[in-house]
Parts: structure tokens; C-alpha cells; sequence
């Protein structure tokens, strides 16, 4: 009898955590149904998709109404029932970048009726995931949105000769773990190369030239086995350049040069006899000392760079 007793009262417990739990999940949409401040309201068929929303972007990005979380959320559920992650992303990136007042390309770009992968300067793969996405020189602003990291099948992030500022999402080092090429470079970007570059273990050609960026050179670029460009020239980066650098096997390019950096180039990068390693080790008072460098440069007040075989002044060492 003590036994069914027991029994009795599992099965008691199961039931009400499962009317509690189903009761919690009736009222997330219930309690958020004026979420957009306009029509539709908020119903049971969104539900699937502010659950996505809370655990993925989190409430406060969501419920402020001037952050382009909130936005994108809105545009989705206004326009469809079905909830597509991937979706939701591609429009981050339009309002966080103010696609709407400044992009100088946007063919496509929030059209309900257009897949997102006919979206400008958007690739897809066969089963219509992103996996390219080329956004350089449509004057975009803003900062680069985080988001960017939940599309786990990117390969190719091209951002650069826009006006973004802020920091290198952490989070794009973190989920984007296959992609091949990051271009950055020229806007406004600053803050550190986060160590969590290592995640990138597929990537092939690194530019974040002509940004703001601080802090040192990390040496996690080292895990990076498929490296072969690494293009930093035109930042603010300071210490020494590391002599870990030389373990990436397939290191082809190399700049580092108008930077705050110090020292001597490590003998094992040398070692190396790259197609191209640049450094700010022209002058009388060079500040990086460098022997085997292709290409010496100076920076204010000369502004120079010296091709160290020919001896003849270049203005885009490449």
C-alpha cells in the first residue's frame, strides 16, 4: 500500500511540474503579446520563436524598443508564422548597420517575399544556409552585431571599407569556427584581438588593417594551422611582435607595420623567408629591428616604406 502510495505521489509531482511548465510557456507570449508597439500582437504561434529569441539574444536586447534585436524580432513576426533563425540574424545585420538609411546596396533586403539568400552580397549553400557574406563599400555604420556568431556555416565575412565602429564581437571568435576569410578592414573597429581567435581553425586569411585596434599581437594566431595571410598594418597595437607567429605552417603575408609595436623581429619568423613581412623598420631609430623584412617602413612625420631588395619607396607595400 506504501508503495502505490509512492507511486502515486511521483506521478502527482510529474504532472503538476508538467501543467507548471506548460503554464510557463502559455504566459511568455501572453506576457510579452505588446512586445511591437504596432500590429500584430504577440500570439500562441510566436511562441516557438520569443523562447529562441530569451535563450539566444536575451530579454533586454529584445524588449528595448531601440535596439536592432528588437526590430528584427518585430519585422519577423510581422511578416511570417514560421520562425527562421538564420532569418532573424540577415536582419540584425541590416538594422544594427542602418541598412536602411545608409546602405548604398540593399537590393533585396527585407523583402518578405525574398529568400534571404537572394539578399545582396549573400551566398548559400545547397540546403540554404549562408555561408558568404559580402557587405564592403555599401557605406554601412554602426557596430558589427554579435549575432553574426549564429551563423555557424559562415565562410566569408566581408565588411570592410565601411564605417562600423566598436569591438570585434567576441561571439563571432566563438560560434563562427568555420570560417575561412575576415575582412574588417577599414571602418572604425577597436578593443583587442580577442585570444578566442584560436576557435578559427579553418581560417585562411586575416585583414584588419586601417582600424583602431589595441592591445598586443596574440600569440593564439599561432593555432591557426591554415593561416596564410595576417594583415594588421595601421592599427595601435603594442608589445612585441610573437615569436609563436612562426609555427602557423602555411604564413605567406605578414604586415604589422604603423603600429606601437617594439622590439626585434623574432629569428624564427625570419627563419620563415615569408613572400612578404612588413614592419616599421626603416629610419635611423627603427622601432621594430629587422633584417629580413621584404618591406621596411617609417611612420610620422616621414610616412615611408622602403622595398628592402630594390631599395625604391612603395605606398601600399603588398
Amino acid at each position: 500500500m506504501m508503495t502505490k502510495i509512492i507511486l502515486l505521489g511521483i506521478l502527482w509531482s510529474a504532472f503538476s511540474i508538467s501543467i507548471t511548465f506548460a503554464a510557463a510557456t502559455k504566459r511568455l507570449y501572453q506576457k510579452y503579446q505588446n512586445l511591437c508597439h504596432d500590429q500584430p500582437t504577440i500570439k500562441a504561434r510566436h511562441e516557438k520563436g520569443l523562447q529562441w529569441l530569451f535563450k539566444n539574444i536575451g530579454e533586454t536586447q529584445i524588449t528595448s524598443r531601440t535596439s536592432p534585436q528588437h526590430e528584427a524580432a518585430c519585422w519577423m513576426f510581422r511578416q511570417s508564422s514560421a520562425w527562421n533563425p538564420q532569418r532573424y540574424v540577415m536582419a540584425v545585420i541590416y538594422y544594427a548597420t542602418k541598412g536602411g538609411s545608409r546602405w548604398e546596396f540593399s537590393d533585396n533586403w527585407m523583402v518578405a517575399s525574398k529568400h534571404e539568400c537572394t539578399w545582396y552580397g549573400v551566398k548559400c549553400n545547397l540546403m540554404r544556409q549562408v555561408v558568404e557574406l559580402d557587405l564592403g563599400y555599401i557605406e554601412a555604420d554602426g557596430l558589427v552585431p554579435r549575432e553574426i556568431g549564429l551563423l555557424k556555416n559562415l565562410k566569408d565575412i566581408d565588411l570592410h571599407g565601411n564605417e562600423l565602429q566598436g569591438v570585434i564581437p567576441l561571439k563571432i571568435m566563438v560560434g563562427n569556427t568555420k570560417l575561412e576569410y575576415l575582412r574588417l578592414h577599414m571602418n572604425g573597429l577597436f578593443g583587442a584581438i580577442h585570444k578566442e581567435i584560436k576557435n578559427m581553425k579553418g581560417l585562411k586569411e586575416l585583414y584588419l588593417f586601417g582600424n583602431y585596434i589595441a592591445g598586443t599581437i596574440p600569440k593564439e594566431l599561432a593555432s591557426l594551422k591554415q593561416l596564410e595571410i595576417v594583415d594588421l598594418y595601421a592599427n595601435q597595437l603594442t608589445g612585441t611582435i610573437p615569436s609563436e607567429l612562426a609555427k602557423i605552417p602555411n604564413l605567406k603575408y605578414l604586415d604589422v607595420h604603423d603600429n606601437n609595436l617594439v622590439g626585434t623581429m623574432p629569428k624564427e619568423i625570419c627563419a620563415k623567408k615569408l613572400v612578404a613581412l612588413i614592419a616599421d623598420c626603416h629610419g635611423k631609430k627603427p622601432e621594430v629591428k629587422c633584417d629580413c623584412c621584404t618591406v621596411c617602413c617609417e611612420g610620422m612625420p616621414n610616412m615611408i616604406c622602403v622595398d628592402q631588395k630594390t631599395g625604391k619607396r612603395v605606398d601600399r607595400p603588398i
